[in-house]
């Protein structure tokens, strides 16, 4: 009952009652196709009762897995790149409440949606950020986390320095020209592991590039 709820959203479908209608005037071969049997369609009742009480993180994780394990990687390299960016919904806002704004993590290479996270107004994307490969050398952690926080390139993240970190009132920042950006927690955390001291004061070694 939850594919053809999604079926009739993506049709235009929206209100329950909406749904509840697509769900009656399709073909039988189509309910069949969604799991449903012909004669016993699910009525608009039943269909709010559901979506009312499914637990939209839990349905989100699940949709995310499962589209994940059908993404395939680039065959050029045989790694997978990751783009997470932040946009707030079409239609989603209301007479009492702003849009509602999510960060996405998208596969490039299938343009498959893996994850969302809601970013509130306490909140900025940056914070939601929680960068968690724990498998890679740190310093290529934290090359990646300034790559997608603040989309420097490469040949600049190796040149930075470490003494364009600076701290103040609790927080970190990393100041490039004259602009100065504030550090995530998470990457902050990442940021105590890094060696003390490398080549001429750099954040990152030369071998992140490769």
């Amino acid at each position: 009952m939850v594919t053809a709820a999604v079926c009739a959203v993506v049709a235009g479908y929206r209100s329950y009652t909406a749904i509840a209608e697509w769900v009656a005037d399709v073909p039988d071969a189509t309910v069949l196709a969604l799991g449903i049997a012909p004669d016993r369609r699910p009525s608009e009742a039943m269909i709010r009762r559901l979506l009312q009480a499914l637990d939209p993180r839990l349905l989100t994780a699940a949709i995310g897995l499962w589209l994940a394990g059908r993404a395939t990687t680039s065959a050029a390299t045989g790694r997978r790149a990751i783009a997470v960016d932040g946009k707030s919904l079409r239609g989603s806002r209301t007479t009492d409440a702003a849009a509602r704004h999510v960060m996405a993590a998208c596969d490039q290479v299938s343009s498959v949606v893996l994850a969302d996270t809601d970013v509130d107004g306490k909140t900025n994307e940056i914070t939601r950020f929680q960068p968690r490969d724990s498998d890679m050398p740190v310093d290529v952690r934290v090359a990646g986390a300034l790559l997608l926080l603040y989309g420097l390139p490469m040949t600049k993240i190796i040149k930075l320095r470490a003494d364009q970190l600076t701290e103040e009132s609790g927080r970190r920042y990393l100041t490039v020209k004259a602009h100065r950006a504030i550090i995530p927690p998470a990457v902050g955390h990442l940021l105590d592991f890094l060696p003390t001291r490398l080549p001429a004061d750099a954040l990152v070694s030369t071998q992140t590039s490769r």
